[in-house]
């Protein structure tokens, strides 16, 4: 039996810990031969250089495509954009594989499913037909990637109803479920005492928040004033706090820059940039609230009963579960949201018991059937709109 080849490409650690499920059992399978194109984020010293996990993973890297420039002005994603198509072009070429594999809605994704397109491969769209309301260029970019792929896994039935009214064909729709929460259900449960050395912090039995606040490209200008509300009502809680560092989006350094401004002057804010994913879910275990604008917030904080302050615009629209409360981007609203996330006994308890819409932690197994199973054929290959 010939092996499928199958490249993943991948361009930041968000993305990376939601296929990693996919990618293990592909690795093994003697069906699949998989190699993993590395972009974005993954090979920036600014964002961690998170390539090394990849490498700690073991999985092939067929190529290292750079393409961040170093700016925080909205001109950088255009100009990645811009690189990695032409780089891709050259790695799919060598390699022809039989799937290109994506997920989600940054520029990697564009730049792999156009290239894919053009040169008649099958593009295979995990996480398209989301919806959010909050005016991102992410929003475009999925629905124009869901255009040029050929097979889509969807997180929800509502998000398959979306690729519906776009114009795609049923057949080539398989809802799945979000696999990251695979391997997010199945991490192994640290002890404070355990977080503790992981973090050579001591967590202690007191509350604290974690901070995952990403920029968005329409609201650039106001990215410090946003961030500094944000901050101001963190530490009016009193409570201490871990802060990630946010994506590589224009905005991005402002961020940062205030993270490390308000870090200097207050010893209740703590700084990283990247957990190994053992810390990072056991952070969250034990964490009293997250607050930010992360995905991570609405898909995966559900599973362990974690209150959610979601921050502006950006998340909002998409399906969530009862763990999560709105605000703008003020400094009263998110200090009030928080003190009930960690103090209201009652929201607490509701939250503990809220379902998860996003999966049962299989989805891994059945996206690995479908991708061995499915024809590649010129039906599968030559697309047109239903209407």
């Amino acid at each position: 039996m010939n092996k499928r080849k199958v490249i993943v490409v991948t361009g930041a650690r968000s993305e990376y810990d939601i296929v990693s499920p996919i990618l293990e059992k592909l690795n093994i399978d003697i069906g699949f031969d998989l190699q993993l194109l590395v972009t974005g984020s993954h090979l920036s010293e600014n964002f961690g250089k998170t390539v090394k996990n990849i490498e700690t993973d073991g999985f092939i890297i067929a190529d290292r495509v750079y393409n961040l420039v170093n700016t925080d002005e909205k001109i950088g994603r255009a100009i990645s954009l811009g690189h990695q198509i032409p780089a891709f072009a050259q790695t799919i070429q060598r390699v022809q594989p039989d799937f290109i594999f994506i997920t989600g809605d940054r520029e990697d994704a564009l730049a792999a499913a156009i290239t894919g397109a053009y040169m008649d491969k099958v593009v295979v769209h995990l996480a398209g037909g989301d919806i959010a309301k909050d005016g991102n260029i992410d929003n475009s970019a999925r629905y124009a990637v869901g255009k040029f792929a050929h097979i889509h896994l969807t997180l929800l039935d509502q998000h398959k109803e979306t690729l519906l009214k776009l114009g795609e064909d049923a057949w080539r729709i398989f809802v799945v479920g979000n696999p990251a929460l695979d391997k997010f259900i199945s991490t192994p449960t640290l002890t404070t005492d355990d977080l503790s050395k992981k973090l050579n912090f001591s967590i202690g039995n007191d509350k604290y928040l974690v901070l995952i606040q990403h920029p968005i490209i329409s609201d650039y200008e106001k990215e410090t004033d946003h961030i500094r509300q944000t901050l101001d009502a963190i530490i009016e809680t009193g409570l201490s706090c871990f802060v990630n560092f946010p994506n590589s989006d224009a905005g991005s350094f402002k961020i940062i820059q205030e993270y490390r401004h308000y870090a200097n002057k207050y010893s209740s804010l703590y700084l990283f940039q990247n957990l190994d994913r053992i810390t990072f879910v056991n952070l969250l275990r034990h964490a009293s609230c997250l607050v930010g604008n992360s995905s991570s917030g609405i898909i995966e904080a559900p599973s362990i009963g974690l209150p959610v302050v979601n921050v502006g615009k950006r998340q909002k629209g998409r399906i969530h579960s009862g763990n999560v409360i709105f605000t703008d981007n003020d400094k009263k609203q998110i200090k009030e949201a928080i003190l009930k996330s960690v103090n209201d006994k009652e929201y607490i308890k509701k939250v503990k018991k809220c379902a998860n819409p996003y999966g049962d932690g299989k989805s891994a197994d059945r996206i690995v059937k479908i991708l061995k199973n499915i024809k590649i054929d010129d039906r599968l290959l030559y697309k047109n709109i239903t209407y």
